[in-house]
């Protein structure tokens, strides 16, 4: 798994499937909107979570987590 955070567009994304691993098909996205921003998880054509990306991350995730992921890079 890979984590990468960009705070001046303030999103982040959890890469769960291994490099190389990502079909070539066809990728659907499951959006869910509210207050705190919003998710998406990335699934491949065979029903595989392979990412999450987090919208408006500093509103969804723990500020410490964030920060830490921001020294990282």
């Amino acid at each position: 798994m890979k984590f990468d955070y960009d705070p001046e567009a303030d999103a982040a994304y959890l890469t769960i499937a291994q490099p190389g691993v990502l079909p070539e098909g066809q990728i659907s996205a499951i959006t869910t909107e509210g207050m705190e921003g919003e998710i998406e998880i990335d699934i491949d054509e065979n029903g595989k979570v392979i990412g999450i990306e987090f919208i408006n991350a500093s509103l969804i995730l723990p500020s410490g987590f964030l920060e830490r992921q921001t020294r990282k890079s």
